[in-house]
């Protein structure tokens, strides 16, 4: 016994040594732990036994024991169960679709994968989800438990990173003394241990980023005892990827869209800083969403909106106009023809064509910016850089955007309404009723792990804003993220944010019920003389035409495409076809060739590159597991074929953006 208890201890040594040089935030995490331990005894939930030869958990409350077995035997089942199919404890990395390209119209987004689909038929059409892999790269362990099922398991598929999660940290702390992490040293590693939702999803996502051309098919071991909550989360970290819910080229037309305004004179707005304080920033703002809240509180709003500054998307302006709302700020970033489904049935000109200014992303469709009068139009970048020095703060939404936007005013104290990032519970309403894309939910299908990854159904829960829990969709976690994220970077110290919803828990938003208001505290605002504060604030941040300089940039992004061709022409020329692992040699060095300007701090390199990253992070996985298949036979027939239709679609892309920039130079 005594020479058990030392090897523990030996293990527990290093182990710390180990956390200690390469993960030190888990070590923190472990120590901090202890120390409230030291300090208050009854913390510690569990005792470390050693029965029979193994090691097992006694919770002290109950008696019952983690393993109830022999913790040995039971990891070296976990470890029976994980193979190397592809229809075995696996998350499937993105959708992929079948014959889409054989249809004969496309709509703005079955379009924005128009190049894929071809690879994506070719691969249905050779490959089988009863496939055997022959080797297996990134792995995930959900729970840990002792941790002895690690060892077993990498023993078996050497995986090269590991994503470990562990939500009991006095649990994984005692795994410490079982198993040694110290042997992974030469692995990359993920640890997520006692990790919230946001700290989790930030970290998955970075698990993701790395190395993403292997993310086809994601295995993973579950640890009984382990709750399955992340196993929700990693479906929706998976169902948010940015190249899903954007697509390569919606990003191209994205960055391409300015080019139909830039020389008209519209409004260019600089939004990556904050204004400077002014009158304004002492009136309230109301910013408002589509959410389920709007349609629940709309009576109040309709009786004390004169006293708040209004900021309102366009999705809201129907709701709006039939309660006689009228907003001083509308904000707008979808760049789809099925948005103007949101301006039908009712006069949107006569609503808002004087007194209020339209704040739009740069993809904003011609028909929507055509009904707002030019002068009140203020149009952001977003990662172009057209105008030297002039970009946005964007969110993935345009309720998350306008949060920002209410920040980067100024504007101190900040009330959100309708912006819920989450499903009414009672009525699993995701939106109000005059939402283009408002969806009704089964909350009776809320808890349970859905076989099937959907952007907007799948629901999971995080935290509310008056309850403990409320449930939310991939698409509003991307925008609940992306607030956690941000709001710490550009809230000040005097700002206060307000959340009046019935929805999700908003960072640094303090919950407030719309009755708790002092309404008194807060005298009518005159509709007309806040159109004439804001205008001018805004004209002082914006230019409407391109400079000398900025026209050079757009030659020097012209020549970069050039170069890009010859890039492509060069590997055209010398990639090798002679087997898989010389073909996926030389198409990973063109990757990376492709991707070392993808950074946003290259103003002229930065927007082709990286919709050739939101192209490679659904084609290259594809590709890299496709030739990572057992039992593929002909694999110089399939290279050629494969590289064929990649190649096609890379140089598109090209002959595209250096299309659009030439059709615009030509006028200068």
């Amino acid at each position: 016994m005594q020479d058990v208890e030392q090897k523990a201890f030996e293990i527990y040594e290093k182990n710390i040594s180990f956390f200690s040089q390469k993960y030190p935030h888990i070590l923190k995490k472990i120590q901090t732990f202890q120390s409230a331990v030291e300090i208050n005894p009854s913390i510690a939930q569990y005792d470390l036994e050693y029965l029979d030869g193994y090691f097992d958990v006694k919770q002290k409350s109950s008696g019952n024991y983690l393993y109830a077995n022999n913790s040995i035997e039971v990891s070296k089942l976990l470890a029976k169960q994980v193979n190397f199919q592809k229809d075995s404890y696996i998350f499937e990395g993105f959708p992929i679709y079948y014959g889409v390209e054989k249809k004969e119209n496309l709509d703005d987004k079955t379009r924005s994968l128009e190049g894929i689909y071809p690879l994506m038929s070719y691969y249905i059409d050779n490959t089988s989800s009863s496939d055997t892999m022959k080797m297996i790269e990134k792995f995930i362990f959900v729970g840990v438990g002792l941790g002895l099922h690690l060892i077993e398991i990498d023993t078996k598929i050497s995986a090269n990173e590991y994503f470990i999660i562990e939500d009991d940290l006095e649990l994984f702390t005692l795994s410490l003394f079982c198993t040694p992490y110290y042997t992974f040293e030469q692995k990359q590693l993920y640890f997520s241990i006692g990790d919230d939702e946001n700290s989790f999803m930030s970290l998955f996502n970075e698990f993701l980023e790395t190395s993403f051309y292997l993310n086809r098919y994601l295995k993973y071991s579950h640890f009984p005892a382990h709750s399955k909550h992340k196993l929700k989360l990693i479906q929706n970290a998976l169902a948010s990827q940015d190249f899903i819910s954007f697509p390569y080229k919606t990003l191209l037309f994205k960055y391409l869209r300015p080019f139909e305004y830039l020389d008209k004179g519209y409004n260019i707005i600089d939004l990556s800083h904050h204004f400077p304080k002014s009158s304004l920033s002492k009136k309230p703002m109301m910013v408002l969403g589509s959410g389920p809240s709007l349609e629940k509180n709309i009576e109040w709003l309709k009786q004390y909106h004169h006293h708040f500054v209004i900021m309102a998307p366009s999705s809201t302006l129907k709701s709006l106009y039939k309660y006689g709302i009228k907003p001083d700020i509308v904000t707008h970033l979808d760049g789809f023809e099925s948005v103007l489904k949101v301006f039908e049935g009712f006069d949107v000109t006569s609503f808002v064509k004087e007194d209020t200014v339209f704040l739009c992303g740069s993809f904003i469709p011609t028909k929507v910016r055509e009904m707002f009068a030019k002068e009140n139009c203020f149009i952001t970048e977003e990662d172009t850089f057209y105008h030297k020095n002039i970009n946005g703060i964007v969110g993935p939404c345009v309720g998350s955007t306008s949060i920002f936007d209410a920040l980067l005013l100024s504007m101190e104290e900040i009330y959100l309404l309708g912006l819920d990032f989450a499903i009414d519970i009672e009525t699993g309403k995701t939106h109000s009723l005059e939402h283009v894309t408002k969806n009704q939910l089964d909350v009776e299908e809320k808890d349970k792990l859905q076989q099937v990854i959907s952007f907007r159904k799948n629901l999971f829960p995080v935290k509310g804003n008056f309850v403990s829990k409320v449930y939310t969709n991939s698409l509003f976690q991307i925008s609940l993220q992306t607030l956690y994220e941000k709001i710490p970077l550009i809230k000040q110290e005097e700002q206060t944010l307000y959340n009046l919803n019935d929805g999700a828990k908003i960072h640094q938003a303090i919950p407030k019920h719309i009755q708790e208001i002092d309404i008194t505290a807060y005298k009518k605002l005159d509709h007309k003389k806040i159109f004439q504060e804001i205008k001018p604030l805004l004209e002082a941040k914006s230019e409407k035409y391109l400079s000398k300089e900025d026209i050079v940039s757009l030659k020097n992004r012209l020549q970069f495409a050039y170069e890009i061709k010859e890039i492509l022409e060069d590997y055209k020329k010398s990639v090798s076809y002679k087997n898989s692992d010389a073909y996926l040699y030389d198409l990973l060095g063109l990757v990376t060739h492709l991707l070392k300007n993808k950074t946003y701090s290259k103003r002229e390199t930065s927007n082709l590159t990286r919709v050739y990253y939101m192209f490679f992070k659904y084609t290259i996985p594809m590709i890299m597991d496709f030739f990572n298949t057992k039992s593929l036979k002909n694999e110089k027939h399939h290279i050629k074929k494969i590289d064929k239709i990649l190649l096609h679609e890379l140089f598109n892309i090209q002959k595209i953006y250096a299309s659009k920039i030439e059709e615009f130079l030509a006028k200068y």
